[in-house]
Order: C-alpha cells, then structure tokens, then sequence
C-alpha cells in the first residue's frame, strides 16, 4: 500500500510536475483507477507492484474506495498550487495522507469505523509537517501550501516565500502552524483507545518520527530554506523504540 501510494504521488511530482507532462501524469493515475476497480494489471505502464498490491487488498480486506481517493488526492497537485484557508489544507490533507491511513486499518488489524478519526487525523498531522518541511521544494516548484488566509494574518507576501526569504514574521507563520500540526498529533492520540495501542503501533511511531520532525524544526526557528529538515539516525531510533 504504501509502495502504491509513492508510485501515484512520483507520477505527479517527477512526471507531471517536474517532468512538465501532466497529461502523461495522468495517463499514469488512470491507469491505477482502472486496474483498482476492474481487478486487472494496470495497462501501459510498469504495474510490477500490481500483484503485491492485489494480494494484500484481497488479503487485508482494504477498501479500495481509499486507494482511488488517494489517486485523485494526489492528481490535485497537477492543477492546484494555492490554498485559501486552513479547511482547504485540511481537505488536501485528506487526501494524500488520511486515505493512506484509512486502507492501512485493516492491516493492522483496526475496525474502518472506530479507528476512522484515528487514522484521518495522524494523516492530516503528518502531511502538515510534509508543508511546514517542504516550504522551500514547493516554493521552488511555484507552490505554496500554506493558507493564504494565515499569510495575510502575519503579513507574509507569496512573494517572500517563493524568493526564499527568511524573516521574522515567516517564523511566527510556521510557528503557529506548527502549533496546528501538534494539535492533531494530541487528537489522534486521544482517538485512539489505549487497548488498541499495541496494533496500531506501526502508525504511532510514523506519528512520533514526524512530531519529533516538527520539534526539530521549531528548535532551529523554522529555517526552512536552509538545509531541509531531517532526522538523525539516533533520533530515529529513539522513535522507534518508544511505547
């Protein structure tokens, strides 16, 4: 699944965007849509993932109903590069990351309905710290994920973001952002009941990689078109052996 997921988000980004052949993009996205929903390879395109990919959607139970919206989640990067407010973030959030966490319940071994905010919510966690991380790669693709309403509020131009200017007021933006993000990271914990803990696991410690992420990055003030964040490999570790 998560493999699928990468294939349909690089179509966007290396053959849409930075390939400049959004039709191919497309033709790519299609391809998955109707090998998803006929249950046959994808045709005329390397669908090498697609037995893996059928057996644990046959094995698991996934709803396939996540893979599609995850499909077109993703193809809305080809036209969109602008979002009005935080609800518009939100809904994008959805659909490139809260799918991928709802097909990912069942193999976890999680109910679709009682885990539901759980999975949506990491998902809309993790993809606000993606935008808080990739300000610069966006903006230098032309793009620009944070709310146009929060840069008015801290009287941040587009301008500045896609010269790759750092100033004071940029940092309050992202600092209240990241803000957001850590809220979602509280709420997905309070969604998800402490029984449930251990087989949900694999997605909690997604969500501290990424929340520790978000902390590095509040640490260094939110220089994002310094070096892009990342973590070491002790801080990985200490992720991954938490509770």
């Amino acid at each position: 699944v998560y493999a699928f997921a990468r294939a349909v988000d690089d179509a966007v980004d290396e053959v849409g965007i930075e390939g400049k052949d959004p039709a191919e993009a497309r033709r790519i996205l299609n391809a998955w849509r109707e090998a998803l929903r006929s249950d046959t390879a994808p045709r005329g395109i390397d669908g090498s993932l697609w037995p893996f990919l059928r057996d644990a959607v046959t094995i698991f139970r996934v709803d396939r109903r996540h893979l599609l919206e995850l499909v077109d989640g993703v193809e809305r990067d080809l036209t969109q590069t602008r979002y009005a407010n935080a609800v518009d973030v939100d809904e994008y959030c959805y659909g490139v990351a809260g799918t991928v966490g709802l097909a990912c319940l069942p193999i976890f071994g999680l109910d679709a309905v009682k885990h539901r905010d759980f999975a949506v919510v990491l998902g809309r966690a993790v993809q606000w710290v993606n935008i808080l991380r990739d300000v610069k790669t966006d903006a230098l693709r032309g793009r620009i994920y944070l709310p146009a309403a929060d840069l008015r509020r801290f009287g941040v131009g587009e301008e500045e973001i896609l010269g790759l200017v750092h100033s004071e007021r940029l940092r309050d933006l992202l600092a209240f952002e990241a803000d957001r993000a850590g809220s979602f990271f509280d709420e997905a914990e309070r969604a998800l009941p402490a029984a449930d803990r251990g087989a949900a696991r694999p997605a909690r410690v997604m969500g501290r990689l990424y929340r520790r992420l978000l902390d590095k990055m509040r640490a260094g003030e939110f220089r994002v078109f310094a070096a892009r964040p990342r973590l070491s490999v002790v801080e990985k570790i200490f992720c991954l052996v938490g509770g």
